[in-house]
């Protein structure tokens, strides 16, 4: 059959379907549906030559060219069923696409009005002479022979991926296919599981599992969510019921062209499910042609495993960690410990709960409790059992700094990053750390190197940018924060910091609505509120300060937990000089983890190079190289020491 009629330029007309060839679209009824890449490409070459045979082999010529390697059975019929659950066709009973088994497809329905296409009957197998069956056996024998012994280079020219170029990959959210919605969890966890094993190969950068679910409800193409998240490849997974068990087809796609390079499907009973995801991991390393290092090859081959029943809450609680609410962190650390009383010798349950407890403020579990004793415990309980992970370590760097251990803080932090150099978190903290002792330069590269792996993370980006904010860099840390603003409207974070960068600016108007904002959002938290007392005080709103700085006052009286940071902030913001040298003092005697910031926190900027305040921190241990320089003060009206 000739030529195609269409009903515009570069569009195809089917029923109530309009393909736009050129522009790569299927729209249905006007409205746009979401099918692209290699799908799109054989309806694409369906329509060019509708009621004719399209081969498998011209198939796979045209979407999967010699030099990618893929299971084209699976691919091509993935793309398929892909297609025909885009149109509502069935295999079984075709009305737009007819299966030819063994042969190809053809394109059934009338194009653009025309009539409909009348069914052919397979074509009967050629007679072969001799000469070409014997060209048949032989020429897979030949090729087989150099492909295995890479002659020429030509197995890694076949296979299409040569070593090392594949060096970022993102696993996609995983497609729920159960019919079950409450399953969402279950892929889900898929998704975080298999991301959690690549970040270990120290080889791959591996954007967080919460930048990948950013994209889950994103009709966005891959090749455009690749170049946001700058990665080399994609993981493609998803997870249906097969009979009591599970099926899980796993793809992986070169992100800039859409092209599958390797594909697979597993089969689990659910019993067996951990076991099924480590060996996917290493399959994916291995198809990626990615080397990993002896250490990380280990903990690929054995990964951890718990009984199913605990497997299953584990993933709950990484479920409900991602939301990022105080709500969700509670339901996470009570699903942790549930983990724990059915298998306490699972040590990715401790050091999840270590991590939530590390933070401290929103973080934690529940009211009344130490939070760093809490932290310490199951961080140490957990490199008990399994000193590889990387979370355990971080929250013991955490730990250390409020104790003033900085050279522990930092090889806990080297540590993480070297078990898991995709951890946002580690990189996230570690440029805190590192902010704290102003070596902004290094504090810098690891902002930057969060921010990749975790670039719409508002929690990442938010922290990430104070790194540049007390490097100087206002400008930058601010639009990072309004980024986040964009990102997610009510994350009180980015409005916290916000406020903080225009006290600095001098617009305490702004500063003062960012804080209220906050506030709104999280409710009457002390940083917060210290913060908004010392932009009042800024903006010459000192009766409104101090009334803040009196709620800050009862609270701290009740509270089992120093509030030095908070009443430090608020004092500054007074000019206050004996009440805020009067509280380091006691805080320095009561061994307050709240000290350690103040080196680097810009709205101390006026007192970081006072003696005394230089004095403190050298008695908490704080190198004298990382301390402002020594400045010479002179008095202000009010009694506000100023820059000479």
């Amino acid at each position: 059959m000739g030529g195609v009629l269409t009903s515009g330029p570069g569009r195809v007309g089917f029923g109530v379907f309009e393909a736009d060839l050129k522009a790569g679209e299927l729209r249905k009824s006007g409205s746009r549906v979401k099918l692209e890449g290699q799908p799109f490409q054989v309806l694409a070459m369906l329509l060019e030559r509708p009621g004719e045979v399209v081969t498998r082999e011209e198939l796979q010529r045209k979407l999967w060219p010699a030099d990618t390697f893929v299971d084209f059975e699976h691919s091509i019929n993935a793309a398929v069923k892909r297609l025909r659950d885009a149109l509502d066709d069935s295999a079984d009973s075709p009305r737009y696409i007819e299966t030819l088994p063994r042969r190809g497809y053809r394109f059934i329905y009338p194009i653009n009005g025309g009539s409909a296409v009348a069914a052919q009957q397979p074509s009967a197998t050629p007679r072969f002479g001799w000469q070409v069956k014997t060209l048949l056996i032989a020429l897979p024998v030949v090729l087989i022979g150099i492909v295995a012994f890479n002659v020429g280079g030509l197995r890694h020219r076949i296979f299409g991926i040569a070593p090392g170029t594949i060096g970022s990959v993102l696993v996609s959210p995983a497609k729920n296919y159960t019919g079950d919605p409450a399953q969402e969890f279950l892929a889900d966890g898929l998704t975080d599981s298999l991301t959690t094993h690549l970040a270990q190969v120290g080889a791959l950068r591996v954007p967080s599992v919460t930048s990948a679910m950013f994209y889950k409800a994103e009709r966005k193409k891959l090749p455009e969510i690749a170049k946001e998240l700058k990665v080399d490849a994609v993981v493609e997974p998803s997870v249906q019921r097969s009979g009591a068990g599970l099926l899980i087809n796993i793809q992986l796609i070169h992100a800039r062209t859409d092209n599958h390079l390797w594909a697979k499907h597993y089969e689990s009973t659910g019993q067996d499910l951990q076991a099924v995801l480590g060996r996917i991991a290493r399959d994916v390393v291995a198809a990626m042609k990615v080397t990993p290092r002896p250490e990380e090859r280990s903990r690929l081959a054995r990964p951890k495993e718990t009984s199913p029943e605990a497997y299953a809450l584990f993933m709950q609680g990484r479920y409900h960690l991602r939301k990022g609410t105080e709500e969700s962190r509670e339901k996470a650390a009570h699903l942790f410990a549930k983990v724990i009383e059915l298998d306490p010798n699972y040590a990715p349950a401790y050091a999840q709960l270590a991590l939530l407890h590390t933070h401290g403020g929103a973080y934690l579990a529940g009211p009344g409790v130490t939070a760093r004793n809490l932290a310490l415990k199951w961080a140490e309980k957990a490199l008990e059992l399994d000193d590889s992970l990387a979370e355990a370590h971080t929250a013991l760097a955490n730990v250390s700094k409020a104790d003033w251990n900085f050279k522990e803080v930092e090889a806990r932090y080297k540590r993480a990053i070297e078990l898991n150099p995709s951890f946002p978190t580690a990189h996230t903290w570690y440029s805190q750390f590192l902010t704290n002792l102003r070596r902004y330069d290094e504090a810098l590269e690891h902002s930057r190197r969060a921010m990749e792996l975790a670039p719409a993370e508002p929690s990442t980006l938010t922290h990430a940018a104070i790194a540049f904010w007390a490097s100087g860099r206002t400008d930058e840390a601010m639009a990072y924060w309004q980024k986040v603003v964009d990102l997610e409207l009510d994350y009180w974070g980015a409005y916290s910091f916000l406020g903080r960068g225009y006290v600095r600016q001098g617009k305490y108007a702004e500063a003062i609505a960012a804080l209220e904002k906050t506030i709104a959002l999280r409710g009457r938290d002390n940083i917060s509120v210290a913060c908004l007392a010392h932009a009042y005080a800024k903006a010459g709103r000192r009766d409104e300060s101090l009334r803040l700085v009196a709620e800050l006052e009862s609270k701290s009286k009740k509270s089992e937990r120093p509030m030095v940071f908070a009443m430090a902030i608020a004092y500054a913001g007074l000019g206050d000089e004996k009440k805020l040298f009067d509280l380091l003092e006691r805080s320095y005697e009561g061994r307050g983890s709240g000290i350690v910031p103040l080196n680097s926190e810009q709205l101390f900027e006026d007192y970081q190079g006072d003696p005394r305040f230089r004095g403190i921190l050298l008695r908490i241990g704080m190198p004298p190289e990382s301390l402002a320089p020594l400045n010479t003060l002179v008095a202000k009206p009010g009694g506000r020491p100023q820059r000479k």
